[in-house]
């Protein structure tokens, strides 16, 4: 759909280094979860949960409880890919363009409390979602469905909205152009069905309390308050695969800080704890400890329309070129991010053609090279009739910011003689706000997209408000241009010129430095199987977890 950045998924995560499943479940999950044993478990989670509500929710903490209790047509798999979930079987198209699909959903689908779960539930849930009045933070991510922008700006209906029930198992979608990702979006938690009966009898507080809840996912939670740091799950007797459901309970407990999190899992109070920091050197090697990549690109950004040394393209390219990524992520932050090699991180996005990912067939655009970096830094100067250049970097205040700037000031100090480095460390809002105003020198920032690769190369395009640096190249907005709009008929020529942009974005113009894809890490109890990860959505999914022996 039109792409747009989304905020919550600045800490969304991928499975990359899981391979998508910590075990197996299904058909032996089955076999294991009738051991004659308790099949309840504790997990922590980071922060209180802002919201219940699938139509308001936008951040990572809300996505990850919905995630318990709710379910879309399409669900994320091990693989990075969507599988039906309540619709039985993938959208048909209807059309040439691929802009009309019918998708047909399970028959004898039940909400909790026992009500039928139909096609209109999903209407309800979409209407509402574009609903002026509603204030979903996410709606304009999904501005590709037929009339949404203009409902959401209250200049059409809300029935006007491209989706219909044509019967209570039959959804029929329209949209403005041809979606590349339709089931990865369908499976977004913004998008799952709503029962309208529940929703208007809570109306503003639908929500905001499991009481206020209805459910049709797996679980049923239970406890929540809206402010209580302490809740449960237990199984939804109506699931439409309740037979692959194991775990009958589930308590939550937030855990902000991770010494206490690994605490409680170290005294088998808790099946898992998140890790950061120092926690993560000192568990990397413990078998208890998982390491998954999340979507999340931290970058060096240039402040190239108030700082005019930097419009010098040899200076980037030296930059780029004097920075040891993989000694940064190995020695400095030793947590499991990857190197970057692009602006697209990978995991992101396969080709149509092969399923190769993104990134690997990009191949490494940042390259490492101390002798290039200088030669290109001796033509700067020339250029620029300047020996010497001083710069200041922006970071934001937390131990990992502060010593990947300092790794940054090293690498580039050491080997571009006559560059000066100034630290300055900010809380992450300040140093943001400042970047807004473009003008800075440099930044290191970190940037998440959504599941169109287009979202990472988006954020470079002129007019966009997130293009930091004011890059402003028309062969390069001609190229997102085309991707956006023209290429929707070819995914295959569409999939090059993605390619061919990150290449021009980095080998040519070096408009930002990518440095690494971030992680997440935690300590996972081994007895816990039939976890499943990916990188869409919540990083873990407990949907067919069992205990066992």
């Amino acid at each position: 759909m039109t792409i747009h950045l989304i905020k919550k998924m600045i800490f969304i995560s991928s499975s990359l280094l899981l391979a998508g499943l910590l075990a197996a479940c299904g058909a032996k999950g089955s076999q294991k979860s009738s051991l004659n044993q308790k099949q309840e478990i504790t997990w922590l989670t980071s922060a209180e949960t802002p919201t219940a509500d699938s139509v308001k929710e936008y951040d990572t903490v809300s996505t990850e409880q919905i995630d318990f209790f709710g379910e879309g047509l399409y669900k994320i798999d091990g693989k990075n890919d969507a599988q039906p979930a309540l619709a039985a079987g993938n959208p048909i198209a209807l059309n040439k363009a691929k802009t009309k699909y019918v998708v047909n959903l399970k028959k004898g689908l039940k909400w909790s409390n026992g009500s039928m779960l139909t096609a209109h539930d999903f209407v309800y849930a979409w209407r509402r979602l574009f609903n002026p009045k509603t204030a979903a933070q996410n709606a304009n991510v999904y501005y590709d469905i037929k009339n949404a922008e203009k409902i959401n700006l209250g200049k059409k209906p809300v029935n006007s909205l491209g989706v219909k029930a044509l019967s209570n198992t039959k959804l029929e979608l329209t949209l403005e152009r041809r979606d590349p990702y339709l089931k990865e979006t369908l499976a977004s938690e913004n998008l799952f069905p709503q029962d309208a009966k529940t929703v208007e009898k809570y109306g503003k507080k639908y929500g905001t309390s499991s009481s206020r809840l209805v459910a049709d996912g797996p679980f049923i939670m239970k406890g929540w308050s809206g402010t209580n740091l302490n809740w449960r799950y237990v199984k939804n007797p109506y699931y439409w695969d309740k037979k692959n459901v194991h775990l009958d309970k589930i308590n939550v407990q937030v855990s902000k800080d991770p010494s206490t999190g690994v605490k409680l899992f170290q005294a088998k109070k808790a099946d898992n704890a998140i890790l950061s920091g120092y926690f993560v050197k000192q568990f990397k090697k413990n078998p208890d400890f998982k390491s998954i990549l999340t979507l999340s690109m931290s970058n060096l950004e240039f402040g190239t329309s108030s700082n005019k040394n930097l419009q010098n393209v040899n200076l980037r390219k030296a930059i780029s070129l004097s920075l040891n990524r993989q000694e940064l992520v190995g020695d400095v932050l030793s947590d499991g991010s990857r190197a970057a090699t692009g602006v697209i991180p990978k995991g992101l996005a396969k080709s149509p053609k092969d399923k190769t990912d993104l990134a690997v067939d990009a191949g490494n655009l940042l390259p490492y090279s101390t002798k290039e970096a200088k030669q290109l830094w001796r033509k700067a100067q020339q250029q620029l009739h300047k020996k010497t250049v001083h710069f200041t970097l922006l970071t934001d205040d937390t131990a990992q910011a502060k010593n990947t700037g300092e790794f940054v000031q090293s690498q580039i100090e050491s080997k571009l003689p006559g560059v000066k480095i100034t630290l300055q460390s900010l809380p992450a809002q300040t140093r943001f706000t400042k970047m807004m105003t473009y003008k800075f020198d440099m930044a290191l920032a970190g940037w998440s997209g959504d599941i169109d690769p287009f979202s990472m190369l988006q954020q470079f395009y002129s007019t966009f408000p997130h293009n930091h640096a004011k890059f402003n190249d028309k062969y390069y907005d001609q190229l997102l241009n085309k991707i956006q709009y023209h290429d929707l008929n070819n995914l295959n020529t569409r999939w090059s010129d993605l390619l061919k942009a990150q290449k021009y974005l980095l080998s040519n113009q070096q408009a930002v430095v990518p440095l690494y894809q971030s992680s997440s890490d935690y300590l996972i109890n081994p007895k816990l199987k039939g976890i499943v990860t990916h990188n869409l959505g919540t990083p873990i999914d407990l949907t067919h977890a069992y205990l066992s022996k």
